[in-house]
C-alpha cells in the first residue's frame, strides 16, 4: 500500500479485449489473448501470442487457470518490452482473492509476444512479498475511491498491510537496502507535496468551514510528523507512512463536498504518483 503507496493511478490503463475483428497487436490486446488462451487450456493459442517455442513445453505454470477472467492494471511500454499488472483468482485462496503478477512482453519481429518463462517466473517461484503486493497495488485505488465512497473496513485494510510490511521487514535484508532507501526518499517527497497541498488549502481565499480546518490542520501535522521518520527510512517507517497516507485519505473523506471538490483533482494526483512509485519499489523486490 504506499508516492505509497501510490503515482500509478492516472497512469493505470484499463485493458479490453476487442471481440473478433482483428488479431491482437498492441501488448494489452496480446496479454489479453494469452491470458484467454491459458483460460482455455489451448497450448497452440499459447504458443501464437507467447514466447513459448513448442507446445509440448506448455505447463500452464503447473496449475490450473480453467475459466480465470483476469484483470488489468498499469501498463508500461519501453521501447521494444512492455509490462502489464495482471491480476488472476489465486489457486487456493478465498473467493474473490487475487493473485497479483506482471505480464511481460517482447517486440519480436514487429509484433508483441507475452515472455513466457519471464511471466512464469513469478507464479512458480513467488517472492516472500508476493502475498502483499496486491495489497499494495491497489492502495491508490482504495484511497481514490474515498473521495466518492465510504468503506467501513478500510482502515483495517491499511493497518493489515503495514502489520505486514513490518513483519516482512527482517527477511528484507541487506539485498532490498538500497531500493528500500530510494523508495523511502520517494514517499518523504510525496508526503510533503500532500502536506503543502493541504496547508494551501487552509490558505485558500474560498472560506473553509471550521470542522474543515481542523480536519486540515491535523492531517499536515500528521503527514509533516511521519515524513521526518523517513529521513532513514526502514520497513517499520515505511509501515508506518503507510498508515498515515491512509488516515489522511480517510479524513478526506470527512470533509464538506465543496472543500473536497476544490482540491480533488489536485489529492488524487499525488496519490496517484505514490501508486507508481509503490509498484516500481515492489517490482524491485521481486527481482
Amino acid at each position: 500500500m504506499i508516492r505509497p503507496f501510490f503515482r500509478g493511478l492516472v497512469a493505470v490503463a484499463t485493458l479490453t479485449l476487442l471481440a473478433g475483428c482483428s488479431n491482437p497487436e498492441t501488448p494489452q490486446e496480446v496479454a489479453a489473448a494469452f491470458w484467454q488462451a491459458m483460460a482455455e487450456n489451448d497450448a497452440g493459442d499459447v504458443m501464437e501470442y507467447s514466447t513459448l517455442a513448442e507446445s509440448a513445453a506448455f505447463d500452464g505454470y503447473k496449475r490450473s487457470w480453467t475459466d480465470a477472467v483476469p484483470s488489468f492494471g498499469r501498463v508500461v511500454i519501453e521501447d521494444r518490452e512492455a509490462t502489464i499488472v495482471t491480476r488472476l483468482p489465486a489457486e487456493a485462496g478465498t473467493e474473490g482473492e487475487r493473485l497479483e503478477l506482471v505480464t511481460y512482453l517482447v517486440r519480436f519481429q514487429d509484433q508483441w509476444l507475452v515472455d513466457y518463462d519471464r511471466t512464469g517466473e513469478a507464479i512458480l517461484n513467488p517472492s516472500p512479498f508476493s502475498s502483499i503486493m496486491g495489497e499494495l497495488s491497489r492502495l491508490g485505488d482504495e484511497l481514490s475511491a474515498r473521495f466518492s465512497s465510504s468503506s467501513d473496513d478500510f482502515e483495517q485494510q491499511m493497518e493489515q498491510l503495514a502489520r505486514d510490511l513490518e513483519a516482512y521487514s527482517e527477511k528484507i535484508g541487506r539485498e532490498a537496502e538500497g531500493a528500500m532507501e530510494a523508495f523511502g526518499k520517494k514517499l518523504q517527497e510525496a508526503m510533503r507535496e500532500l502536506e503543502r497541498s493541504v496547508e494551501d488549502a487552509l490558505k485558500d481565499s474560498e472560506p473553509t468551514p471550521e470542522e474543515d480546518r481542523v480536519i486540515l490542520e491535523q492531517a499536515a501535522r500528521d503527514l509533516d510528523r511521519q515524513a521526518d521518520e523517513l529521513n532513514d527510512p526502514t520497513m517499520e517507517s515505511i509501515a508506518n507512512a503507510s498508515r498515515t497516507v491512509a488516515e489522511t485519505g480517510e479524513r478526506f473523506t470527512r470533509l464538506s463536498e465543496e472543500t473536497l471538490n476544490r482540491h480533488r483533482e489536485e489529492w488524487q494526483q499525488s496519490l496517484a504518483e505514490m501508486r507508481a512509485d509503490a509498484d516500481e519499489f515492489i517490482e524491485q523486490l521481486r527481482l
